[in-house]
């Protein structure tokens, strides 16, 4: 039996969420009160500014998604938006670097 199973049927349901919870805020507590979600960013469906995901205070750890958004506040436009969740963009590379010779 997996130990998540187990722990929710010692504990009950509640409980076991809470304890998710309890968890992941002390994950951020641990990381100085910002996020860890390297390789991620967070950018406004409005005005299109980014940030990357740990500064703006979320943990992401072996996450995968498509098209997720929430509900958070921009700076920028002063206001509640919907904000996109995304990978970053991975740097083009340019000619110079590559490693074929001609």
């Amino acid at each position: 039996m997996p130990w998540c199973f187990h722990l929710l049927v010692t504990l009950g349901p509640l409980t076991a969420v809470a304890l998710v919870f309890l968890a992941l805020y002390l994950a951020t507590l641990a990381t100085g009160g910002k996020g860890y979600a390297p390789g991620w960013q967070v950018r406004c469906t409005r005005c299109n500014k980014t940030k990357d995901a740990g500064e703006a205070g979320l943990i992401r750890i072996k996450a995968a998604s498509v098209g997720k958004v929430t509900f958070g506040y921009c700076s920028n436009c002063q206001g509640f938006r919907w904000i996109a969740v995304e990978r970053k963009p991975e740097a083009a590379e340019s000619p110079e670097s590559s490693s074929v010779s001609i």
